[in-house]
């Protein structure tokens, strides 16, 4: 795979290091960092310093027992050429995301609680419309619970993280 370009956000990063990151990078080595080690996130926090894309999962994670972050991807094209673009794309997502957690030093924080939940099936997703693939993670948001989402998935504030409002169609 080609190197990735760099982001234009690269370009423009402050360079002020807010005290979540300070926090992880004083961690003992060999320490991993934890949610419950760092800061708590709030609205006074985010206002007074720099903050990351990343800061309200963070405080999501930590005000909640749901630690689990990621999209749904849904995937309805399956052609023989479709394959080795398919297999192309989900390489340079996951590759972009974890470029732009380690830049921000978060990856270590972060990483452990992700999960890409990827979704193929040429029986029901081939040529599948957005509107269909938003009926199907719809169905898939209902049907949510600790056992297959992990603890904290059936309390009623998770429905209103990312990983239960947005899915990704790749056509």
């Amino acid at each position: 795979m080609r190197p990735l370009p760099e982001p234009r956000w690269k370009r423009r990063y402050h360079r002020i290091v807010p005290s979540i990151i300070s926090s992880i990078r004083y961690h003992p080595e060999g320490v991993a960092p934890i949610l419950e080690s760092i800061p708590q996130i709030d609205e006074s926090l985010k206002a007074t310093e720099p903050f990351s894309p990343f800061s309200s999962l963070i405080r999501d994670m930590q005000e909640t027992e749901f630690k689990r972050w990621g999209f749904v991807i849904y995937r309805s094209v399956y052609t023989e050429e479709s394959q080795a673009q398919w297999e192309s794309y989900i390489e340079f997502f996951k590759a972009t995301v974890e470029d732009k957690l380690k830049h921000l030093e978060l990856w270590t924080l972060l990483e452990p609680h992700l999960e890409w939940i990827i979704m193929e099936n040429r029986e029901t997703l081939n040529n599948a419309s957005k509107e269909q693939v938003r009926d199907k993670f719809s169905q898939w948001v209902s049907e949510r619970s600790d056992e297959r989402d992990g603890a904290g998935a059936e309390d009623p504030l998770a429905v209103l993280l990312p990983r239960y409002r947005y899915c990704v169609y790749v056509d």
